[in-house]
C-alpha cells in the first residue's frame, strides 16, 4: 500500500488553540455532574502509563467522596476488556488512558466511547481533541537515550542522519550495544515506526544500519533503561523523554538527546467508554486532567502537557517536533495490509536482532 503522509502525520499541528481568556477556574464541571459524581463514589481507571500516582493523590484531596481504583495493564489488554464488557452488556471501566494512540482511537471509531464536551475544550490545542471523545492530555518528545560511559560525548548522535553515519563509520561501538522497542510486539513501537518512515526519508536505512548492530528488541522499557543505566547497552532509540527523564534523575550515566531535525511528539489518550459505571466521575477526573491544574501536575512530574498556555521557559516546545495527532487518520496504523506491510520490512530490517522475553506490562 503507498504510505500517503496524511494518513498519520499533518506536519506540525500548529500553534493550537490557546486558552481563551473566560476559560473557568478550576475543574469548571457543571455542579449536576460534580454532584452525581460524588453520588457514584467510585472511579474505576484502566491505564498502560505510569504517571498517574501524583495525579490521583490530587485527585483525591480535593474529591475525597471518590474511591480511585486503578489497573495498570498493556494496550493490547486494555483493548480486549473494553471490548469484551461492552459485547456481554457488562459495565465498563471510567476511563481509559493509554499511550497506544491509534488503539485508543480504534475503540472510540468503533463505538466504544461517550462524547464529553470539557468545559477546557476551547483550550486544548489544535489535533488533541477528536470528536469530544478522545483526549490528548499530555504532548510528550521521543528521544534517543545513551550510555555517557560508552557513548563519549563527541560520538553521541544529535539527528537521525547523525545516528545513520554514527552506525556506518564507528559500528564496532555500537555492536551488540542498542536497545529498541519490539515493533511487532508493541504497539507503541508501531506507531512510531509508523511515523517515522513518513518523516524521514532514510527511515528504513536508519531501521536496516540499526539491525546491523545485532540490536535487542524489547518490550519492556524497564529492562532497556535498566541495561542502559548498567552500561550493557549504550544506546537506546526511540524512549519517551519523560520515562527517559525518571531514569537520568537517578542513573547519572543516562543521558538524553532530543533530535535536532525532528522528533515526534506523542499523546496519552484518555476517553470515556459508553458504558462506563462512574460516567460522572470520570467526567470529573477527566476536566482534572485537562484544567491547569492538572495540566500543572503533570508538568511538575517532568511530562510536557498538552496545554501550552501552561509551558513554562523550561518546559517550551522544542523546534523540530512532529506531533502525532489525535484522529482518524491514526486508524491507518491499524489496517491489516498496511501492518503487515510495515512489519515485514522492519523483520527483514531486524533479522540479526535478539528478541527479549515479553513483558505484559508493556505499552
Amino acid at each position: 500500500m503507498k504510505t500517503d503522509r496524511r494518513h498519520l502525520l499533518l506536519g506540525l499541528a500548529g500553534a493550537g488553540v490557546s486558552a481563551c481568556a473566560g476559560e473557568p477556574d478550576g475543574v469548571a464541571t457543571a455542579p449536576r455532574v460534580r454532584w452525581l459524581a460524588r453520588r457514584e463514589g467510585g472511579l474505576h481507571i484502566l491505564t498502560n502509563t505510569s504517571l498517574m500516582g501524583p495525579v490521583l493523590a490530587a485527585f483525591q484531596r480535593r474529591w475525597p467522596e471518590i474511591a480511585v481504583r486503578l489497573e495498570d495493564i498493556n494496550s493490547t489488554l486494555i483493548a480486549n476488556r473494553v471490548q469484551s464488557r461492552a459485547a456481554s452488556g457488562l459495565e465498563g471501566p471510567d476511563l481509559v488512558w493509554s499511550t497506544a494512540m491509534d488503539v485508543q482511537v480504534k475503540l472510540i471509531n468503533d463505538g466504544y466511547a461517550q462524547v464529553y464536551r470539557s468545559p477546557h475544550r476551547a483550550a486544548m490545542p489544535d489535533g488533541s481533541v477528536w470528536r469530544d471523545q478522545a483526549f490528548g492530555v499530555t504532548a510528550e518528545p521521543v528521544v534517543f537515550a545513551y550510555n555517557r560511559r560508552r557513548l563519549p560525548s563527541e560520538i553521541v548522535p544529535r539527528s537521525h542522519a547523525q545516528l545513520l553515519e554514527r552506525l556506518s563509520t564507528d559500528a564496532d561501538r555500537f555492536f551488540r550495544r542498542v536497545t529498541l522497542y519490539d515493533a511487532e510486539r508493541s504497539g507503541v513501537a508501531l506507531l512510531q515506526l509508523s511515523a517515522d518512515i513518513q518523516i524521514y526519508p532514510d527511515a528504513w536505512a536508519l531501521m536496516t544500519a540499526l539491525g546491523s548492530t545485532h540490536p535487542r528488541a524489547d518490550t519492556s522499557g524497564q529492562r532497556m533503561m535498566g541495561q542502559l543505566a548498567e552500561g550493557r547497552m549504550a544506546f537506546a532509540y526511540n524512549m519517551n523523554q519523560s520515562y527517559g527523564a525518571s531514569w537520568v534523575a537517578r542513573a547519572p550515566d543516562i543521558g538524553l538527546v532530543t533530535p535536532e531535525d525532528y522528533h515526534l511528539s506523542v499523546s496519552r489518550v484518555a476517553f470515556i467508554p459508553r458504558n462506563a459505571a462512574h460516567p460522572n466521575a470520570a467526567r470529573l477526573f477527566l476536566d482534572f486532567l485537562l484544567s491547569r491544574e492538572g495540566q500543572r501536575i503533570i508538568a511538575g512530574l517532568g511530562v510536557r502537557p498538552a496545554r501550552d498556555d501552561i509551558l513554562t521557559e523550561r518546559r517550551a516546545s522544542i523546534p523540530g517536533a512532529r506531533p502525532v495527532r489525535v484522529g482518524p487518520a491514526l486508524l491507518a496504523n491499524l489496517d491489516q495490509a498496511r501492518r503487515e506491510a510495515l512489519l515485514q520490512r522492519w523483520r527483514a530490517a531486524m533479522q540479526a536482532a535478539e528478541r527479549a522475553p515479553d513483558d505484559p506490562r508493556a505499552p
